[in-house]
Order: C-alpha cells, then sequence, then structure tokens
C-alpha cells in the first residue's frame, strides 16, 4: 500500500462525522471548550468538508492533492502553537483545551510531514 494513502484515509473516518457534524449542527465540536456559534461551526465546518473532499479526490490522485496535507500541518501547527501552548501553563486555562481535536491534530502534526512527497511539492 502507498503510505501517501494513509492520511488521506485518516482524513476521511475523522472528517466524515466531523465536517457534516459541524455543518449541520448535529455534533457539537466544541463541547463546551469554546464558544459555540453558528458562524464559527460553519466556516470551521466548510473548511473541514473542503479537507474531507480533496482527501477523496487524493485517494485517487496522492500526488496531486498532496499541498491539502501541508495546509493541514500548518493550520494545525499554528493552533497548537497559538491556542493551546500558551494554556499549558495554567491549570484554569488548560479546561479550554479540547484535548482530542489537540492530541488528533499533533499527531497529524508529527506523522503528516513523514509521507508526504516534499519532491514533488518543491521540485
Amino acid at each position: 500500500m502507498n503510505l501517501l494513502l494513509l492520511p488521506y484515509i485518516a482524513n476521511i473516518a475523522i472528517l466524515v462525522p466531523v465536517a457534516l457534524g459541524s455543518l449541520t449542527g448535529l455534533l457539537p465540536i466544541s463541547r463546551g471548550h469554546f464558544p459555540e456559534s453558528a458562524g464559527w461551526r460553519t466556516i470551521t465546518g466548510s473548511l473541514w468538508t473542503a479537507i474531507l473532499i480533496c482527501s477523496i479526490a487524493g485517494l485517487f490522485h496522492p500526488i496531486v492533492f498532496a499541498p491539502i496535507l501541508l495546509l493541514q500541518v500548518i493550520y494545525k501547527s499554528v493552533w497548537l502553537v497559538c491556542y493551546v501552548a500558551p494554556r499549558l501553563g495554567n491549570a484554569d486555562s488548560r479546561k479550554e483545551i479540547h484535548w482530542g481535536i489537540a492530541v488528533s491534530f499533533l499527531l497529524i502534526v508529527i506523522f503528516y510531514p513523514m509521507v508526504i512527497p516534499w519532491g514533488a511539492l518543491f521540485p
């Protein structure tokens, strides 16, 4: 199996319920960790749905859609640095962290760069 397909498969498995649940409001993504709003849910759900669609296409054209994997590494790294890291030092602020999202983002930031075809992205 082509290892590059694994991130696309992981994205699909994670994002089908998360993206569609957030867009429809059926899945409370924030679970009280973030202020809930239709605007936040819709913009986040739209981004996750776009990544889901690109991940499905990535199963058929993994190199062409590799930039979506890089986008994920970048935006998840930024969120971890700007949102999670500042809250780690304060016990009260740590309650604001949605650990499921934080851990999944951290795993993606660690593992996706191992399979991203860097030579194809930056020839």
